[in-house]
């Protein structure tokens, strides 16, 4: 007799747990995995608001004085005529800090006016691989133009742009070696010069 009840037994403890149980402790775990997964999601979300507040701190311990700095090193757009015009100022700094300009005669005795000689800009986002490309939301400004100058100005043409706060790449130069025998000959040089801008919204959001 108790053998018989013991079998009823575990065939009712084996129904209640295969009809009854079995679900209720499926939906147990399933409810456990989805807590963990609001868990894991609540502590990402705190180290997201912690790495916001942290930037948010370095963003406004920038001075205004710095933001002005890193405006220029890569704006938010790039203006053409001012980018010439830029160049240009820069080429006359050169030889009126150097005090050169008389060495710039034409055959008939005047002095030349130097200028940013030929310029063109070509504006582009950059392909795969480039610094420019969508992912690094940077576009790409190439700058090619000609000027005539003596070595030593030309050196120091050089020196400038490579201690301008503006980040600029020089990408060729090629020149034609003057006709004749002067001391310091003035070269024809053409350049090509990439810079770039950060490609910020009216808004300051970067551009999607």
């Amino acid at each position: 007799m108790k053998t018989i009840l013991s079998i009823i037994l575990l065939i009712a403890a084996g129904l209640l747990y295969f009809f009854f149980t079995a679900d209720k402790l499926a939906a147990l775990r399933a409810r456990q995995i989805e807590v963990q997964r609001y868990e894991t999601a609540l502590q990402n979300a705190k180290k997201l608001d912690a790495r916001i507040d942290s930037l948010l701190k370095a963003q406004n311990s920038v001075s205004e004085a710095d933001r002005e700095k890193m405006r220029i090193m890569l704006p938010d757009n790039v203006e053409n005529v001012k980018l010439i015009i830029d160049f240009d100022n820069l080429l006359q700094s050169v030889v009126a800090d150097r005090g050169t300009i008389s060495q710039y005669k034409s055959a008939e005795g005047s002095i030349k006016k130097l200028a940013i000689e030929s310029p063109k800009i070509v504006q582009s986002t950059g392909g795969q691989g480039s610094p420019s490309s969508e992912s690094s939301k940077l576009g790409v400004a190439t700058l090619s133009f000609s000027v005539s100058l003596t070595y030593g100005d030309f050196m120091e043409f050089l020196r400038r742009i490579e201690f301008s706060k503006r980040i600029m790449d020089i990408e060729s130069i090629d020149f034609n070696a003057p006709n004749g025998n002067e001391v310091d000959p003035v070269y024809t040089i053409n350049m090509v010069i990439k810079t770039y801008w950060l490609k910020y919204d009216a808004s300051n959001n970067l551009d999607k």
